[in-house]
């Protein structure tokens, strides 16, 4: 693994034999939580491209979960991309063409709204049980008790609606891949099938076993990447 820092961002990142091609990759707020975490996990070994580990913004954990916290770490994950890459393509020799993106859970919303949001041009997108509304993610939190109650306000709907990739799914052109374990989340089940409905280069593919986290069928996982970068 090599470490470093890009526009600010560190990273890890894993070299590759050959290509100069960049993959983008985010890990989830569980586990791997990360970014060496995600490349022990996910080092996708067989994609002949830098695969650059990044880490999800730090942000506050008090306050509102929506408006200050969810909200901002997705919104300034995305933010950071294109400097990152600009950085990154300086750094390490990167090429200029289109860049692939995987993530999972919350890393997987960052690249999915990086997709629809145009700020680089993008060849290939993998979301491993990704988020795709604020408001499946609310709701996964109080089914698995880690919110006991939350009141929606205008306020917290208004940073909210910016970040459901279903109502940006036309702008979402570049081929997708929904990885989804057997037991992911019942919220955030409805929002993925919604996505792949609605984006006509997409593949939607159910991984027996995995649970939400990325902590089992890594092998099934990473070969399932493997196949869709190298494609």
């Amino acid at each position: 693994m090599i470490t470093g820092t890009a526009a600010g961002v560190p990273y890890v990142a894993l070299p590759p034999r050959t290509g100069r091609r960049l993959v983008l990759v985010w890990h989830l707020l569980g586990e791997p939580g990360t970014p060496a975490d995600m490349a022990r996990a996910l080092p996708l070994t067989d994609v002949d491209a830098w695969r650059v580990h990044l880490p999800l913004p730090a942000v506050p954990v008090d306050g509102d979960p929506v408006r200050d916290w969810y909200a901002p770490l997705v919104t300034a994950g995305v933010a950071a991309v294109a400097p990152v890459v600009a950085a990154l393509r300086a750094d390490l020799g990167c090429d200029d063409g289109p860049v692939d993106l995987v993530g999972g859970s919350a890393g997987g919303h960052i690249a999915l709204l990086t997709a629809v949001s145009g700020t680089v041009p993008v060849r290939r997108v993998a979301a491993l049980n990704p988020a795709v509304t604020v408001q499946s993610v609310i709701a996964a939190c109080l089914d698995e008790g880690l919110l006991d109650a939350y009141d929606w306000t205008p306020a917290s709907t208004t940073a909210a609606d910016p970040l459901d990739v279903t109502a940006r799914a036309d702008r979402l052109t570049a081929p997708l891949l929904l990885l989804r374990g057997e037991h992911e989340y019942a919220a955030f089940r409805p929002v993925q099938d919604r996505l792949h409905a609605a984006v006509p280069a997409s593949e939607l593919v159910e991984v027996p076993g995995l649970p939400h986290m990325l902590v089992s069928s890594l092998d099934v996982v990473g070969a399932e990447v493997t196949a869709w970068l190298t494609g």
